[in-house]
């Protein structure tokens, strides 16, 4: 039904940081303009900002001429932060003084992708469920290691909201609306934009190397479990096979099934995607990163990394820094 025509709008405020991701904020907004349209009625606003009201451009070089600064007096019902690879910005004491405003006056705060950072780094997130883009989850997890963060696509807890972008902004979001309106009006908007099934609270997005273990067996999902928490270690399949209870033999089995792979290859693609995620989204020093990942001396990771992704970490970086005309494949952004 809709809402009474003098009910004032939900206004929803996007802040956009440069080189935020567009399909993640575009994906948050869609569900709320259908919504509109079937209910016959406006309840639900948004505008998207940026620091001073300046020009920001998105991951994909589009740029956005946001209608103005983002102003500390309004109150929203909701306030998410937009960001994409680039973790840092304009004034951050300034951005983080505005979401504990807007927390404080009751609006609800959230983060899109990489946004969750900011929210960590205003301290809004102690105590708190949370979740990143996967891509981002160890250099995140580095950086604030006390902090609950899981790998599901999206986490209400309270009044803060997180989401790993893409997509997941828009189960985020079909979850906001069901929250306030039924699963017959979701439903509605799903069938409106051809997405299908919303996925729900509680599922996990797919994760690098693990995108096709869905179906594996207990004993594999428990030594890739072990794998992800030691990765910073040295250890054999012998030793991988010996903590899950099982047979060298069996483990090389179960992981040439489910992922073409002996477990040795796949535990090394595993620390080199991990090493990338700590070069485009940490500080630490390429001597730091192969060590926390299980490498044995820098040059050994350095032409490790360059046989897998064709580039070496010190190139990796310097393309990070570089204008976007200039970036190749290691400038694409998280979803």
């Amino acid at each position: 039904m809709p809402n009474d025509a003098t009910q004032k709008p939900k206004l929803f405020e996007f802040i956009a940081i440069d080189d935020f991701s567009m399909l993640s904020v575009i994906a948050a907004i869609e569900p709320l303009r259908v919504a509109n349209r079937l209910l016959g009625t406006k309840i639900y606003d948004w505008i998207i900002t940026s620091e001073r009201g300046e020009t920001v451009s998105a991951s994909n070089g589009v740029a956005i001429a946001t209608p103005a600064k983002v102003s500390p007096n309004i109150v929203p019902e909701y306030t998410f932060v937009c960001a994409g690879l680039t973790l840092h910005c304009r004034d951050p004491h300034w951005l983080s003084a505005l979401l504990n405003r807007r927390f404080k006056a009751g609006s609800r705060v959230g983060a899109i992708s990489m946004g969750s950072i900011f929210l960590a780094r205003a301290g809004l997130l102690r105590g708190k469920r949370c979740t990143i883009h996967w891509e981002g989850l160890p250099a995140f997890s580095e950086e604030f290691p006390d902090l609950n963060i899981g790998v599901t696509l999206y986490e209400i807890d309270g009044d803060i909201l997180t989401c790993a972008g893409g997509f997941a902004s828009f189960d985020l979001f079909l979850e906001i609306i069901q929250r306030d309106h039924s699963e017959d009006l979701v439903r509605l908007i799903s069938n409106q934009l051809q997405f299908g099934r919303k996925r729900q609270f509680g599922d996990l997005q797919i994760e690098g190397s693990d995108r096709n273990l869905e179906t594996a067996p207990p004993r594999m999902m428990a030594a890739i479990k072990w794998v992800e928490q030691n990765i910073e270690r040295q250890f054999s399949t012998d030793e991988l096979a010996d903590q899950v209870g099982s047979s060298r033999r069996t483990l090389e089995r179960l992981f040439l099934r489910h992922t073409g792979q002996t477990p040795s290859k796949y535990i090394k693609v595993r620390r080199l995607e991990r090493a990338r995620d700590y070069l485009l989204h940490s500080n630490m020093s390429i001597l730091d990163v192969a060590i926390a990942t299980g490498f044995r001396s820098g040059s050994y990771f350095s032409a490790c990394f360059s046989d897998f992704y064709g580039s070496s970490p010190s190139r990796l970086r310097h393309t990070l820094n570089a204008p976007d005309s200039a970036r190749g494949v290691f400038g694409e952004k998280p979803v």
